[in-house]
């Protein structure tokens, strides 16, 4: 335990140091890399290496000769990047003369190409939820992405698991109890989120330094409703594999949970809405639980 606190400590001081030293690096245009910053590469420019951007957009208008990267961060090309091109949770737009010779990959955020533009290699668009390609018959055709993504998913599931097991399996727990309350709470909230956040968004952009903190409004939301899936696709796993004990059930089950989940996302229409008030649904048991706080600690103020 004390190791594990550790690690997230140093974890959040790494990051406290990023966000606080927000900077990028170009010399004589080789590698390029930003953080909190936007990467540009102005028309009639060549840069000999790749350009990394973390929570920062790429935009490519002239000729990069390596691989192109955006973290929490969009990509645009109108001119060459030679190698591949990366997005997680942002969006690749290839637009009219822009071409990209290798691969072509946004994860949890897809790409996007206009009739002008080009891809040469093969095209990995994971989207939330993930494709899927339906070739017209009532049977959705499952694609390589779909189960890169779906890996994926449940890898940082997994993760999730080891750092924080007792939460998890709290919340799995509860998550069986009070349906409608915990529906109500995570669909009040995701629909509050909006406003709140643009308010928000804006008071600590009046202050100046407090801009740092805008993008860690969203990812707060991700990270609550992502905990909460994975209690919730535990709970669904444990339903049909109840037989399941050890060290490794929780593993089982989320394996089975997060099957199930992926199935009900290919279903059109009815699918999306269970879905999305499936993910409604988590995020009331995760803040209702206070993230897996024990129920003794939620209970002793009222003693």
């Amino acid at each position: 335990m004390k190791s594990r606190k550790k690690a997230a400590f140093l974890a959040g001081l790494m990051l406290m140091v990023l966000m606080l030293c927000a900077f990028d690096i170009n010399v004589d245009n080789k590698d390029k890399v930003a953080i909190f910053n936007d990467i540009e590469i102005p028309a009639g420019v060549k840069v000999i290496g790749d350009a990394v951007a973390l929570f920062g957009d790429v935009v490519v208008n002239g000729d990069l000769s390596g691989d192109a990267v955006a973290i929490f961060g969009d990509m645009s090309v109108t001119g060459t990047i030679n190698g591949d091109a990366v997005a997680i949770f942002g969006k690749i737009y290839v637009k009219d003369n822009g071409v990209i010779s290798g691969n072509a990959t946004g994860i949890l955020g897809g790409v996007e190409k206009s009739s002008g533009g080009m891809i040469r290699g093969e095209i990995v668009d994971i989207n939330t939820p993930f494709n899927a390609k339906k070739p017209g018959g009532l049977i959705p055709r499952i694609s390589y992405g779909d189960m890169i993504g779906l890996v994926t998913i449940y890898a940082f599931s997994c993760l999730a698991i080891l750092i924080v097991p007792d939460r998890i399996r709290l919340m799995s727990e509860e998550s069986k109890s009070m349906p409608g309350r915990r529906f109500a709470i995570g669909f009040v909230i995701m629909i509050l989120f909006i406003p709140a956040s643009i308010i928000l968004s804006i008071l600590l952009a009046i202050t100046l330094i407090g801009i740092i903190f805008i993008p860690f409004i969203f990812i707060a939301l991700f990270l609550v409703a992502f905990i909460g899936m994975v209690a919730v696709e535990v709970a669904v796993g444990h339903r049909l594999t109840g037989q399941a004990e050890g060290n490794n059930a929780l593993f089982i089950n989320l394996m089975v949970g997060v099957l199930l989940v992926y199935a009900l996302k290919v279903i059109p229409v009815f699918g999306w809405l269970a879905y999305f008030a499936l993910v409604a649904y988590a995020v009331g048991v995760a803040v209702d639980t206070r993230l897996g706080t024990s129920a003794a600690g939620r209970q002793a103020p009222n003693v």
